[in-house]
């Protein structure tokens, strides 16, 4: 490879003008982006956190579905969703697994349970209570503690930045599927682990990561497949130590 993009430096900053070039504002988080920060209602509040907390290892979309069906097919859209789930104990909420189908592992379930009850006994069945008023690193820890689990976490605080529930300048990419490949891929030609992922994240926009992970998700989606990637229709293609290499392959 010949020319400007051997500097990894100079790919690092290309790449991540592109990224930062389409991200149009941010993902889509239909009605719970509030820009000019009016505040979620409990219900609105709760409801978001749960499709948050299935929303890993399986395709977002159906995680949100399988959310949102609980709540209101399942559960009957309770005021109070934690407390309807914890309304039976945590061997019968498990043992609802089959029935429900929320998610393609029994941990993703079967936490739900205890998640809830944390929310019961901490914050009166309130989410808004682990991030008002906090910054996004406090927002973070509290997360945490909860036993959202560290991607999940850092998802949850970027998208409270992005809806207007949580102020502050900066908060990490979630290292999932489609972050650890297109970053791997782009940067240092394949696929990667989260920790280098995130990492490689604020390399890139050291000042905000967060205003990465819209784009990387949509081009982990759209391009840069497991298989097979579109890689002549993706636009970080000229930048991409992937698409470097195998377009130096296939002019040898």
């Amino acid at each position: 490879m010949d020319g400007p993009n051997n500097d990894l430096q100079v790919r690092k900053s290309h790449l991540a003008n592109l990224l930062l070039a389409n991200r149009r504002g941010g993902t889509d988080w239909g009605e719970y982006y509030q820009p000019d920060g009016t505040p979620w209602s409990k219900k609105i509040a709760n409801t978001f956190l749960l499709c948050c907390l299935l929303d890993y290892q399986m395709p977002s979309d159906v995680a949100w579905k399988n959310g949102a069906r609980l709540i209101n097919d399942i559960l009957g859209d309770p005021d109070d969703v934690w407390q309807a789930i914890t309304s039976v104990s945590d061997s019968e909420w498990k043992a609802k697994r089959e029935e429900y189908k929320l998610h393609r592992f029994p941990a993703g379930h079967n936490r739900l349970w205890k998640i809830g009850k944390r929310i019961c006994d901490d914050y009166q069945g309130d989410t808004r209570r682990i991030w008002e008023g906090k910054d996004p690193c406090t927002a973070l820890v509290m997360l945490w503690d909860l036993g959202a689990g560290d991607q999940i976490s850092r998802m949850v605080v970027g998208a409270l930045r992005d809806c207007g529930q949580l102020t502050g300048t900066v908060s990490d990419v979630k290292g999932d599927v489609y972050v650890c490949r297109v970053l791997g891929r782009a940067v240092l030609g394949e696929t990667t682990d989260p920790e280098t992922g995130v990492r490689l994240a604020k390399q890139l926009h050291p000042a905000d990561p967060w205003q990465l992970d819209a784009q990387l998700w949509d081009v982990g989606k759209s391009y840069c497949h497991t298989h097979n990637p579109s890689c002549s229709q993706c636009y970080l293609a000229p930048d991409c130590a992937y698409a470097l290499r195998q377009r130096e392959g296939r002019s040898l």
